[in-house]
């Protein structure tokens, strides 16, 4: 069987290990590439906005099938906050400073996927979890993913960072959700083609 290839944007080596982890168990006719860059993003509080113009500039880039993701943490207490900003706020404030401004606040993480292998023509995938921000025992999480070790999902006992690996890892994970849904969509879609 001819895999298809496709690329995922990110110079963020955790989340391109987790996303090719999925891709590989969920459509396994798929080998995805990294393409290691990090893009610059547009200063918005739009989410969606700056995850459409990432995509844009990857496929710019290398003309070739390629997905993108970003994705933030919303605390309740804060309107759209950090959002956008998530990378940015834990590299000013750490640990310790999230957790003052939002230790036992009530979180959603959440993250828009394109898909483009088209100039102009891109299809978007949600992936979404509820929980709250708590101190953990300890501040582990992968590289890239600081936000793991203090996030613990609704209806789960254990941190993002404690469900890595696990089974249950996959009733929680915001981004295999919208992976599944990619994955879905190019299924079917690549099925009626003859």
């Amino acid at each position: 069987m001819n895999k298809k290839i496709i690329y995922y944007a990110t110079g963020n080596a955790g989340k391109f290990a987790e996303v090719k982890r999925y891709i590989k168990e969920f459509a396994p006719q798929i080998e995805l590439k990294q393409l290691d860059n990090d893009f610059p993003e547009i200063q918005t509080m739009d989410q969606r906005a700056i995850a459409l113009d990432k995509a844009k500039q990857a496929y710019a880039k290398i003309n070739a099938p390629v997905l993108i993701d970003d994705s933030g943490i919303y605390f309740e207490k804060y309107k759209n906050f950090p959002g956008t900003l998530t990378k940015f706020i834990y590299h000013g404030i750490g640990y310790e400073g999230l957790l003052k401004l939002a230790e036992n606040s009530r979180a959603t993480f959440l993250l828009y996927m394109l898909y483009t292998e088209k100039p102009g023509i891109h299809f978007l995938f949600e992936g979404k979890c509820e929980g709250k921000v708590v101190r953990p025992e300890s501040f582990e999480a992968r590289p890239g993913l600081p936000y793991d070790a203090i996030f613990l999902p609704d209806g789960s006992e254990k941190t993002y960072a404690q469900l890595r690996g696990t089974p249950q890892e996959h009733e929680f994970a915001y981004r295999l959700r919208a992976v599944k849904k990619f994955v879905e969509w190019y299924q079917q879609r690549t099925s009626l083609v003859l």
